[in-house]
Parts: structure tokens; C-alpha cells; sequence
């Protein structure tokens, strides 16, 4: 925010990007579809890297990487938006 300015204001104002960092900011917290969607990415893009490492100790730090960062990243609290959901009255 403070290095450019012009891009904090285009990543908020991004349709993908905008409520998740806003939902970020408000609550601590994200969605359990951001959550869905961002262990499988983490999972993919490390094993894409640990399959084409060719040092056997590289590929047991990137385990290692993998286990910490999933471990913060479940871990996050789990917020849903309310205009998502139906209303009971």
C-alpha cells in the first residue's frame, strides 16, 4: 500500500481480488471456498516443485515448507459473506 498506491487501489477494486482482500483486511479471516481453493493451489504448485527439484534434500525442505504453510493456512478463521446467504425472515 505504501510502495504503490495506484496498485493497492487496482488489486481492491479487482472483482476476484477485491473482496478477498477486503474480507482480509475487515475480519482476519477468509471464505471456506478461498480456503478450498488455496490449499490447491499450495498443494499443486509444491508438488510440481518437489517432482522436478533433482537434489533429495531440496525435496525434503519443500515437504517440510509444504507442511508448515498448510498448517497456517488451514488454521485461518473461516468467515462467510452474508449477502451470500439466504435470509430466514
Amino acid at each position: 500500500m505504501r510502495s504503490s498506491p495506484r496498485f493497492h487501489r487496482w488489486l481492491h477494486q479487482h472483482p476476484t481480488f477485491g473482496p478477498i482482500l477486503d474480507n482480509w483486511q475487515q475480519n482476519r479471516a477468509v471464505t471456506s471456498t478461498v480456503k478450498t481453493r488455496g490449499s490447491l493451489w499450495i498443494i499443486a504448485s509444491f508438488t510440481f516443485s518437489i517432482w522436478f527439484v533433482p537434489h533429495f534434500w531440496l525435496k525434503i525442505m519443500l515437504v517440510v515448507m509444504l507442511v508448515v504453510l498448510l498448517s497456517w493456512f488451514i488454521r485461518l478463521p473461516v468467515t462467510e459473506y452474508l449477502a451470500d446467504s439466504k435470509e430466514n425472515h
